[in-house]
């Protein structure tokens, strides 16, 4: 008589913090605040401020403690919004259940994984809680995110995915704390140590956006004008600083089993995985002023993040600021260049052996770059140099560039000029050749389209 075959046991779904429902509550609030503050102007200021000091305090008051009812009531019905999320770990998938009236379930196979980050938002760091942030091949409208639970759960819940999502059996040993040094699946080689928290302050106050936000503010408060007038200027500037300085706090790289683990943050403490793979371009660059002090910034374009602008992804800065050492070290790892190649063909300060470089026509279009415009080909990379004042030089593999285009602007018909752009994966790194002649923009173009694609077993095409 032969023995019946069971089905593994399914596990049951976890549970999230019991706070979450009101957590959740808070994050909208704020949001609808931010919105609120984003579009003040002078007029409504102005009459708040009337409002306020006209002794109109009782409305206040009634709202407030009609918002703390609100808060206290969706605390007491929120048990059974609460009682149906959960997360699932199998042997093959995450998943996510939410809902009462509409149950949803989102799933993540382990194999399209792409990247599990720790997000710990100001509200959710008062009451020491973390969201879970697991983003799949699908792109930004595939992310599964688990949120609130405790800080050494949110961590461990991330090394437990990261080791499925790799094939390896997962720990059982309790991980350390979030701010203690990464061991298990991101032990590894720090590429970035942390740096230090004058060094953001600075880099931000020296950024050439960021000088000229402060510059504006300044003048407006020293106009003889009035605060109603000013404060929706300022408000409105703040976070082209506040998000340079967020996104370098304490910043730290590790690289383990070829993914960068990047944290950093102030009011956001995140812990961001970058799979290297998932990196397509690459760019160092210098802004003038930092100059004074050999500072570098290293950006990458990574598959599924999108726009620079695209905050839920993360950061796709892999350093924020630091030395031009640092900078090569970080250049020779994510791209198709080695340290040696690196040195030699894509040195930040300009182009060391070009093959496409601008003509002396071209000074009546790029006057102060024209010496630094410069394409260099080689077996597995294009490097791009441009910037005389702010330094740039861009790297990409010619697999990872999708279309190219030839196109001539008036002022480049007049001085028989064009540009040869690369169409990559959407991020910060855009690529072209600047300002070429017409029949050495066609050479470029043509010998790109005969790059290696991947699956083709030889050049051509």
């Amino acid at each position: 008589m032969s023995t019946p075959v069971t089905a593994p046991e399914t596990p049951e779904f976890r549970r999230v913090h019991r706070l979450t429902p009101l957590l959740k509550f808070w994050t909208v609030i704020l949001a609808i605040l931010a919105v609120g503050a984003f579009n003040l102007n002078a007029a409504a200021i102005s009459a708040a401020y009337t409002w306020v000091t006209g002794g109109n305090i009782l409305p206040i008051l009634v709202g407030l403690l009609g918002f703390a009812a609100l808060c206290g009531l969706i605390w007491l019905f929120s048990q059974v919004w609460w009682k149906a999320m959960g997360y699932r770990l199998t042997d093959e998938e995450v998943s996510l259940k939410q809902g009462v009236l509409n149950t949803q379930l989102r799933t993540a196979r382990y194999d399209r994984i792409q990247a599990v980050d720790v997000v710990e938002s100001v509200i959710a760091r008062i009451f020491g809680l973390a969201s879970v942030r697991i983003e799949t091949a699908g792109g930004g409208s595939s992310v599964i995110e688990i949120a609130y639970l405790p800080r050494e759960v949110a961590e461990a819940l991330r090394v437990e995915v990261l080791e499925r999502s790799r094939g390896l059996t997962p720990r059982i040993d309790a991980p350390p704390s979030p701010l203690a040094p990464p061991t298990g699946a991101e032990a590894g080689r720090e590429v970035v140590p942390t740096i230090p928290i004058t060094r953001s302050l600075a880099g931000a106050a020296l950024q050439g956006s960021n000088l000229g936000a402060v510059v504006i503010i300044v003048g407006f408060l020293l106009a003889p004008i009035s605060w109603a007038a000013v404060l929706p200027i300022i408000v409105g500037l703040v976070p082209v600083v506040w998000r340079q300085i967020d996104q370098s706090w304490q910043f730290t790289a590790t690289l383990a089993d070829d993914t960068l683990h990047l944290s950093y943050g102030l009011a956001d403490r995140r812990r961001q995985s970058i799979p290297l793979h998932r990196i397509h371009a690459v760019t160092v660059q210098q802004p003038i002023l930092w100059r004074l002090l050999g500072w570098w910034l290293v950006k990458v374009s990574v598959a599924g993040y999108g726009a620079e602008s695209n905050k839920a992804t993360g950061t796709s800065q892999l350093l924020p600021v630091g030395s031009r050492e640092q900078a090569m070290a970080l250049l020779a790892l994510v791209s198709p260049l080695d340290a040696g190649e690196a040195e030699a063909h894509a040195r930040p300060e300009g182009a060391t052996d070009p093959t496409f470089t601008s003509p002396p026509a071209a000074r009546w279009v790029s006057p102060v770059d024209l010496h630094q415009q410069a394409v260099t080909l080689l077996a597995d990379a294009v490097v791009v140099h441009r910037g005389r004042l702010g330094r740039r030089v861009k790297v990409v593999a010619p697999s990872h560039i999708q279309e190219l285009s030839l196109t001539r602007g008036p002022l480049q018909q007049l001085f028989g000029l064009c540009t040869v752009r690369f169409d990559l994966v959407q991020g910060p790194v855009r690529m072209a050749g600047e300002d070429l002649a017409p029949e050495v923009g066609r050479e470029l173009l043509e010998r790109l389209r005969a790059r290696q694609l991947p699956g083709m077993g030889s050049a051509g095409g």
